[in-house]
């Protein structure tokens, strides 16, 4: 449902690209990381602006946001052209196939990987067997027979070349990688409840972490924390990459509006931005930590009423 509303608001690379970055970042809401929303805007941008769709592998890596994967999906996928993919389901395929180890390092473990992918998508389109097909052929096949555990050997097209099988080491490719060290962060925030039950935020400046996204602010103008009343502290996890996240929110009731402008409008701190919103209001792009403290702030807020 996430991705059909994106796609009915934005039919077009034009629908797209001419839209708020603000709107792009609210439609994006439960897509995933918010730097691919962002590319796609940037993309939609260049594309628009240079008149055509790129036509080559070369030209779609000057696209924001498209790497290897995106570049060999689309050429192959909506333009028919033999052009590698590798994503974890090709890798697994492709790494039983022929037990590609991790022995020379990731680097050379990839590279090779890219190579049998390539080799694949040529030969089967010297047989008259179309990319688009192929490639999305060896997708279904790594999600749907050649799984991660106990995969479906006996109904395999690929079985009678698959050298894991032949050995049955099927569950030892593609080899693990080494544990994900993890890198363990604490944020500090401030949720400012008025006495009409608005809350406010801050809006993340680019090239900071969430750019673009409406959050917690963790350092408001002193003045309207002056004189507030503390309810209590929420405490909150999330995970990015490998990054795990322990967020402390102070939730504080303030007692009134300086001026009607700053209060009920928005104000600006140096490069960030605030602003007041009634709960429930969905009119502001939120990231999902956000939205977890924000839900939590409510919950807390109508019990100490």
């Amino acid at each position: 449902p996430y991705f059909e509303r994106w796609t009915e608001r934005f039919p077009t690379v034009e629908a797209l690209a001419s839209a708020e970055s603000d709107e792009v970042l609210r439609f994006w809401a439960g897509l995933g990381y918010y730097s691919r929303a962002r590319n796609l805007h940037r993309g939609a941008q260049k594309i628009v602006e240079q008149g055509h769709f790129p036509q080559s592998r070369a030209e779609w890596l000057e696209i924001p946001g498209v790497g290897n994967y995106t570049a060999g999906a689309i050429l192959s996928i909506a333009s028919n052209q033999p052009e590698a993919i590798l994503d974890g389901n090709v890798e697994r395929v492709i790494s039983r196939v022929r037990r590609v180890s991790r022995q020379k390092g990731d680097s050379e473990f990839k590279s090779r990987l890219w190579r049998l992918s390539k080799i694949f998508v040529v030969s089967a389109n010297q047989n008259n067997i179309a990319p688009s097909l192929l490639n999305q052929s060896l997708m279904e096949l790594g999600a749907t027979l050649c799984t991660p555990k106990k995969p479906k050997c006996s109904v395999c097209p690929l079985s009678g070349l698959c050298r894991a099988h032949q050995y049955q080491e099927q569950e030892l490719y593609p080899p693990k990688k080494k544990p994900k060290s993890w890198v363990h962060l604490e944020e500090n925030s401030l949720a400012l409840v008025n006495e009409q039950g608005s809350i406010l935020l801050s809006l993340h400046a680019r090239k900071r972490w969430r750019a673009g996204l409406w959050d917690f602010p963790s350092r408001p103008p002193q003045e309207w924390i002056n004189g507030s009343t503390r309810l209590g502290q929420i405490e909150t996890q999330y995970v990015v990459t490998r990054h795990k996240v322990k967020r402390l929110t102070e939730v504080r009731r303030v007692s009134g509006p300086p001026s009607e402008s700053t209060w009920k409008v928005a104000a600006t701190e140096g490069d960030e931005q605030f602003r007041w919103i009634a709960p429930g209001s969905g009119d502001l792009p939120l990231g999902a930590p956000a939205k977890k403290v924000l839900q939590k702030v409510i919950e807390m807020v109508a019990v100490c009423d």
